[in-house]
């Protein structure tokens, strides 16, 4: 219980008034009389399975207004005291963007959420708190969410010349930087927005946006490597924490290629977002978090294609179409863990959690290494080492 009782009071009497009648308000569609469409609302009996899905269901999503109330994800004023009221379009971005693209809900698990907040919302409409919501998947995370059901069976590896294929097969700059930022700093799709263009203050220290980094590459001819903070807001974070800020190292060839999207092909307009939208409906604006899974989808089908009408070498890794756009990022931790072990001339099957290797790597996929100890989720880059070493002897 949260010292604001309005917080969960509204969840709480829903839970009550399910449990008690063991029912739920659905909203149909009925003709009258006079021939007129209009919306009734209707009880529709729930079993014991259905009740606790669908408080499961909303307990999800009060978390993630919780930690979108805190400016992680958003800061437009939704949080927990005024939920009920959250408008329409914030709901479906949850369900599209947060639990299909992000988290990778199936079409089943969207429609369970789908079906919870309605029964929550419809209650709400009914006992006079706020208005019934319009909520769905959209057309174009159909087939996103489709791929979600299937098992991901793809190796969670893309060899360096694979993912030069989709590079090149970007049909833009910005698009081909999108896959590159995953693919060679290990930066996850909403991360994307953490790249800003002029320079930026966190607490009392100054950090170079991208542009000073532009200007530092220019006088320094010979530098192959810098330096960018990404904060942790643009981070994934745990409940009631924070993300994990971290330093993206970015070789100077990708630095070169982002100043040639900035110069060339990035509208010239005032956003601190350096990757911003050029359609005519959305133009200049930051781009969404799911952008990039949205663009490794519709690369990878072009790229598919052309493997199965034999337009691509016959040698190397084929694309597999359940690979997904954070594969980029897990190839990159990968060739990092598989670098640094045999750099120190270590096997790194025998690498443990507390070793430099494990904590660097865990530090530049922005894993939170607690008690000097790097987390389980870090280890999964070392069972891709085999994959790496496979595909290295098959060259």
């Amino acid at each position: 219980m949260r010292d604001d009782l309005s917080l969960v009071i509204l969840p709480s009497l829903f839970s009550y008034s399910i449990s008690r009648s063991g029912s739920y308000y659905v909203s149909q569609k009925k003709t009258n009389k006079n021939g007129f469409v209009a919306n009734t609302m209707e009880l529709k009996d729930a079993t014991l399975k259905t009740r606790r899905m669908v408080e499961d269901k909303l307990g999800n999503f009060l978390e993630w207004v919780e930690k979108y109330s805190e400016g992680r994800i958003g800061g437009d004023g939704l949080n927990l005291a005024n939920h009920h009221n959250a408008d329409t379009s914030i709901l479906n971005s949850y369900i599209n963007d947060v639990l299909i693209a992000e988290r990778g809900a199936s079409t089943g698990s969207a429609v369970q959420h789908i079906m919870a907040l309605n029964a929550y919302y419809n209650y709400l409409a009914v006992t006079g708190f706020t208005d019934a919501k319009s909520l769905m998947i959209f057309a174009d995370m159909k087939e996103i969410a489709r791929a979600n059901e299937i098992p991901r069976t793809a190796v969670k590896y893309l060899t360096p010349e694979l993912r030069s294929i989709l590079y090149r097969n970007a049909p833009s700059i910005r698009d081909e930087l999108l896959l590159k930022t995953a693919g060679e700093l290990g930066v996850r799709s909403k991360e994307n927005l953490g790249f800003l263009v002029e320079d930026f203050f966190v607490g009392n220290s100054r950090y170079p946006g991208l542009k000073s980094l532009f200007e530092r590459a220019e006088r320094n001819p010979k530098q192959q490597e810098f330096e960018y903070f990404l904060q942790g807001k643009y981070s994934k974070s745990k409940r009631r924490k924070g993300g994990e800020s971290r330093v993206l190292f970015i070789h100077r060839d990708l630095l070169l290629r982002m100043r040639d999207y900035y110069i060339n092909e990035r509208p010239d307009i005032k956003n601190k977002s350096f990757f911003v939208n050029a359609a005519p409906g959305s133009y200049g604006t930051s781009i969404a978090e799911n952008r990039a899974t949205k663009v490794f989808e519709k690369i990878k089908r072009v790229v598919l294609r052309k493997q199965e009408n034999g337009l691509l070498p016959e040698r190397g890794q084929e694309l597999d179409k359940n690979h997904s756009y954070h594969v980029l990022r897990h190839s990159f931790g990968t060739d990092m863990f598989f670098g640094l072990a045999d750099g120190r001339g270590v096997r790194y099957d025998d690498v443990v959690s507390t070793s430099q290797v494990y904590l660097t790597v865990a530090a530049l996929m922005g894993h939170s290494a607690a008690d000097g100890s790097a987390p389980k989720t870090t280890a999964q880059y070392i069972r891709s080492c085999h994959l790496k070493t496979k595909y290295m002897q098959d060259i």
